[in-house]
């Protein structure tokens, strides 16, 4: 029973001193009474393999290389203990998950953060804290006592009531069967003095600079039962245990603690061992900064150049730099193994080391560990319970659809492929609950407006649907099974087993051994042990769950919510998979041997010393209030923020030789970092400038551009940036001879030499575009409107037809279709009963609004408008607008002379009326097909007159300029289509009288004073007023509106007090030019049409003042188009007046007309 203490400060060799104490007992003995050496979790391998295999070891029996935990189950197997059923961290997890939901309305405190996610976490560091620190029910109970006696805050005394509930509850639960990681360290406390292996046996520790409460217990009965006790601690014999500020201030207290512990249990305290002189370092500069790192004045040196301050441009310049530095320092005779890098911020870092060290060919291991939850095992177990507990709703079932675990493993990419059918059909219809089992709502039929129930199938579609239903019941039938076991089970073990044979129904585990095979084929052998951990890991949570709640009446949602907790926990353990690789490990987990190079990365301010906040639920406040009544718990933000100094201090001594500190000095979003204070600390004492590591060694001289030549892979884009630059040096010119030289890079080499393209859409040949757009060519007015909008837009949604995916939702243009379809519902009602528009009353008008959606609703994007509380309301506000615009109609009817003559009048194929046939050059047409809304007439001195009505769900202007440049060509269009056939509804050939837009909405009037019924009447007509074009011609207009005083209320035309059209505050033009505008509008589509056949896909939107297509546009990412970029450009029109674009218009047609006569 004796106590020694082996100190001295970083690299003095007190690790070596201990294992070689070992490794002589062992070859003096290796039979002889135990030796237990206990590490941290993180030294535990290689102090294991260092044992077996360093200092003239081949292997050893007597000597065992423990954390505080393993020593525990090695002594409960021999003394009785370890019977008691475990719970690990993700049952622990569960346990107070449970507790939360349960007792939440017990509170005083917590009730509100007790069902939030992440507050299980806190809990759970907390109780295990109080663990560590032997702080238990009865002791708590104690404490509370005593906060109330000292007058601690309300808040406080709150905290430590929920609190106190949790800590009485889990220990019920745990009773006597189960016990946790902690509780094991109890049960250690407890059973060592009947433990003969540790009367026997000699124990070393290493590794640490302070421990628990818990841990102190135990070493105290180490000391007392066991042969002797050594402790190795990072201590300088002149650190006074009083000093705060001290660097080695936690371990000098430790020392004293253990010490006078050992004192008054009457163990002999041997003579400490000091380890004077460092060992580590093969070079005077870091054994300065070892020794004077914490010294105050700086103890300044000359740099020899064994620690590097690297300056990087940003964090991939940095990660680029350190392998670089990697690469240099393995081919001057330094092994992977002998190297570290060391970091903060994994969160930041890991996914760059991914990358970039892959690059350079260097092996590594992360030593972090990765959260489970992304693997396809967990995400698909939470995603179907998910799925069934939110009745099969998109998102749950959709992350377990691409989990590919529904799949037959033998043709996974092809059920892939049918499961984007799948989704696209879900999201275009809404399948959510019993709509899944609706086999009416899988009718597989492109939705094209409210004719799409009485179209016919193509047989495309219907191949669609038979790949739809097929990959629907792989993955409706299954979860219908879960479902149904699930509503049936009453316990946690039901639950559980539910889970399990669904799993097992579908295979999971013979998938998951695909995917690790498939991994140990490719030599991803990291990935591949992530599969079966992540098998046993799941397994290990429904054991833990039946082990907690197997016997307990359970609901499914508190099952569910209690099972993705320990879902959370999960996190793969990884081994490193071969010896001679890079360590990257966080720094303050960090434990190191053998390092000869070690880099320190992102030491930026803020990260290094790290900037301390308070975390947890108890704040620095509260641990005071615990101290003060005399409970130790883990330190204080304050203190923590000294610890800071000894962990940058034990990163900065961990290597032997050298020591490469690095930081950036922007983030990826371009903020400025700034330097840690350590940088310059290093800079003032070793008088060290730093290396710029930059993205382009063109900013560096020619000099240091020598070392971005590290690896083939890896240079070359630095060699296309040099190339780019024009200027090439002779080091460069070198580089790229080796890349033409070499077998493997010469095609490489090849294409990055070859010219950057620009962004520009070449043109398609004829051979191409004639089967790629049909001859003739089948279009529409808005084909044309978008070709001259943007040739690349017209081209992606008409040539490769590439389209946005359909979503089940109410959007603007399913809203016109409806607002047309049901006008021209209720204008054959008026006609079926015989009446006027003019005839119509406001509640006659309300009738029929309401008959129109009754009839049309069912039928209007897959019943979306009856689907649900929030759209029946919707459906409510669009009758309004049905209402008031048939309302609004009936009111112009009484005052025009004009009466509609057809309704919804399409034309092309198919059709009553033949398509617009436009003759393009050699020979080929283009078909221009459309629905006209309206068509109304009258007859003027014996003249039939024509004037063209077309409803908008949205307010629009009329701008000649638009037409002029072919951006608005719908109205003339039709207007052109209704008189070429006028004599189909007149008899005789009809003028034309105008072309008019009807707003469809149902405004919100606004006014500073009350006004009148009258009042309000008047100002909704006057929001109704329709906007276009009208022929100037004052019997027209009173035909139009023969109520017309001064401005109409209903045409955009004003009259004087002579009874002339006032132009300048008129949209009107004369009867020639209108006939000018509609022969110009057919050149238009003419044009169109050549220039879209001679293969035009220009990435060259319009741009009119600031009014754009990109706006808007879905193809934004295809095209890539940037204004900022000179050679791309926007194709810039002029703004131009109505008069202006007349006399355009009207100068082209004669040019036309005289091309046509030579």
């Amino acid at each position: 029973m004796s106590l020694r203490i082996v100190y001295g400060r970083a690299g003095s060799g007190k690790t070596r001193f201990i294992q070689q104490e070992i490794a002589e007992e062992l070859k003096r003995q290796a039979d002889g009474n135990p030796i237990f050496f206990i590490v941290p979790d993180q030294m535990s391998f290689s102090t294991e393999y260092r044992l077996s295999s360093a200092y003239g070891m081949t292997g050893m029996i007597r000597a065992q290389a423990v954390t505080f935990k393993r020593l525990a189950w090695r002594v409960l197997q021999e003394v009785g203990g370890i019977s008691r059923k475990e719970v690990d961290t993700f049952g622990y997890r569960m346990l107070i998950r449970s507790l939360l939901e349960e007792h939440r309305e017990d509170f005083q405190l917590f009730r509100r953060a007790a069902g939030k996610r992440g507050f299980t976490d806190q809990i759970e560091q907390l109780v295990k804290e109080f663990a560590r620190y032997c702080v238990d029910c009865g002791e708590f109970t104690t404490i509370r006592s005593s906060l109330t006696e000292v007058g601690a805050p309300r808040t406080l005394l709150d905290k430590a009531a929920d609190l106190e509930l949790i800590l009485a509850k889990i220990e019920s639960r745990l009773g006597k069967v189960f016990v946790d990681s902690e509780g094991y360290l109890a049960l250690l406390s407890e059973k060592i003095r009947h433990s003969a292996i540790i009367q026997s046996g000699h124990i070393y520790i290493d590794g640490f600079v302070s421990f628990t409460a818990r841990e102190v217990e135990i070493i105290s009965e180490l000391m007392k039962y066991a042969k002797s006790v050594t402790i190795a601690l990072p201590l300088d014999p002149q650190t006074s245990p009083n000093d705060e500020q001290a660097l080695f201030y936690q371990a000098s207290q430790t020392a004293q603690r253990l010490t006078e512990q050992a004192r008054k249990e009457g163990v002999e305290v041997e003579t400490p061992v000091h380890m004077p002189s460092p060992m580590r370092f093969n070079n005077k500069e870091l054994a300065h900064v070892e020794r004077h790192f914490d010294d105050y004045p700086i103890e300044k040196t000359t740099s020899e150049g064994h620690v590097s301050i690297v300056e990087a441009s940003n964090r991939r310049a940095e990660i680029h730099a350190v392998a670089r530095a990697i690469r240099e320092q393995v081919r001057n005779g330094m092994r992977y193994k002998e190297i570290a890098l060391l970091y903060r911020q994994p969160e930041i870092y890991d996914e760059l080391i991914n990358t970039i060290f892959p690059q350079y060919e260097i092996p590594y291991f992360i030593s972090q560990k990765k959260s489970m939850l992304h693997h396809p095992l967990i995400e698909f177990s939470r995603s179907v319970l998910e799925a069934v507990l939110s009745n099969y709703s998109y998102e749950p079932v959709f992350r377990a659809v691409k989990t590919d675990l529904f799949f037959p493993e033998e043709s996974v990419q092809r059920w892939r492929e049918r499961s984007d059918i799948l989704e696209n059909f879900v999201l275009a219809n809404g399948i959510y609950g019993e709509r899944w089992f609706d086999d009416k709502r899988w009718f597989y039929k492109k939705y094209r407006g409210l004719e799409f129930h009485t179209g016919i199938q193509t047989d495309e579609e219907l191949a669609a649907q038979t790949e739809l239903h097929a990959v629907r019941d792989l993955v409706r039938e299954p979860l219908a099974r879960l479902k149904d076991k699930l509503e049936t089970c009453t316990t946690g073990k039901d639950i559980a087993e539910s889970l399990f044979l669904f799993v097992e129904e579908m295979d999971v585990y013979g998938k998951i051994q695909s995917l690790r095979e498939r991994e140990e084929s490719e030599h991803r052998l990291l990935a591949a042990t992530e599969h079966e951990q992540a098998w046993t890991q799941w397994i290990g949570v429904l054991d833990q769950f039946v082990l907690m709640f197997g016997d307990k009446k359970m609901e499914l949602p508190a099952a569910v919510k209690i099972l993705d907790e320990g879902f959370e926990t999960l996190e793969f353990s990884r081994i490193p998979p071969s010896l001679d690789q890079v360590t990257v490990s966080k720094i303050d987990l960090a434990r190191l041997m053998d390092i000869k190079s070690v880099f320190v990365i992102g030491a930026n301010d803020g990260v290094l010393p790290r900037r301390i906040e308070q975390e947890g639920l108890l704040t620095d406040s509260d641990r005071e209030w615990f101290a003060q009544v005399g409970f130790e718990l883990a330190p204080t933000s304050r203190m923590r923020l000294m610890d800071e100094t000894y962990m940058v201090y034990r990163a900065f001594t961990s290597a032997s030789d050298l020591l490469t500190v690095s930081y950036p000095i922007a983030d990826e979003e371009g903020k400025a970092l700034l330097p840690s204070l350590y940088i310059s600390k290093l800079q003032e004492m070793l008088g060290i400038e730093t290396i710029p590591a930059v993205n382009d060694p063109e900013e560096l001289l020619e000099a240091s551009q020598l070392s971005y030549i590290s690896h083939p892979r890896a240079t070359l884009p630095y060699l296309a940036s040099q190339l780019r630059g024009g200027h090439v040096t002779a080091e460069w010119r070198a580089v790229l001879a080796y890349y033409k030289e070499d077998p493997f890079w010469s095609s490489v080499i090849k294409r990055i030499l070859e010219p950057v393209k620009p962004n520009v859409a070449d043109p398609l040949r004829e051979d191409i575009t004639e089967p790629l757009y049909g001859i003739p060519i089948s279009s529409s007015v808005s084909r044309v409107e978008t070709y001259f909008s943007c040739p690349f837009a017209h081209y992606v949604t008409y040539g490769l037809k590439l389209e946005e995916r359909s979503q089940y939702k109410l959007a603007p243009p399913a809203m016109g279709d409806l607002f047309h379809a049901a006008i021209k519902w209720i204008s054959d009602e008026v006609n079926r009963l015989d009446v006027s528009w003019s005839s119509l009353t406001k509640k006659q008008c309300q009738e029929l609004a309401k008959q129109a959606m009754d009839q049309l609703s069912p039928y209007f994007v897959n019943q979306i408008l009856i689907s649900s509380h929030r759209y029946r309301y919707i459906q409510h506000k669009l009758e309004g607008i049905i209402r008031q615009t048939a309302f609004m109609l009936s009111k112009h009817a009484k005052v025009t002379g004009f009466s509609p003559v057809a309704l919804e009048v399409g034309f092309g194929p198919k059709e009553a009326i033949p398509p617009l046939d436009i003759s393009l050059n050699r020979g080929r047409r283009m078909n221009i097909r459309g629905r006209i809304d309206r068509i109304d007439s009258t007859n003027i001195k014996g003249k039939p007159y024509i004037r063209v009505v077309d409803y908008k769900s949205s307010k629009q202007e009329l701008e000649l300029s638009d037409v002029y440049h072919g951006l608005s060509l719908q109205t003339f269009t039709y207007l052109d289509v209704a008189l070429t056939h006028s004599e189909r509804w007149l008899g005789e050939q009809a003028e034309p009288a105008g072309v008019l837009y009807f707003h469809m909405h149902n405004p919100m009037l606004k006014s500073s004073k009350l006004m009148t019924a009258e009042e309000v009447e008047d100002e909704m007509a006057k929001s109704f007023k329709m906007n276009g074009l009208v022929v100037e011609d004052p019997d027209l207009v009173y035909a139009m509106d023969e109520e017309i005083d001064g401005y109409s209320n209903i045409i955009p035309v004003r009259m004087n007090k002579k009874g002339e059209i006032s132009r300048s505050q008129s949209k009107t033009v004369q009867k020639d030019d209108m006939e000018t505008i509609r022969k110009f509008v057919r050149n238009k589509h003419q044009s169109a049409g050549n220039r879209i056949l001679e293969g035009d896909t220009q990435i060259t939107p319009y741009k009119v003042k600031e009014d754009t297509p990109c706006q808007f546009c879905s193809y934004r990412s295809i095209c890539q188009f940037d204004p900022t970029d000179p050679e791309q450009t926007y194709h810039k029109l002029p703004a131009l007046s109505s008069d202006k674009a007349v006399e355009l218009i009207r100068k082209e047609m004669n040019a036309d007309d005289t091309d046509e006569t030579d």
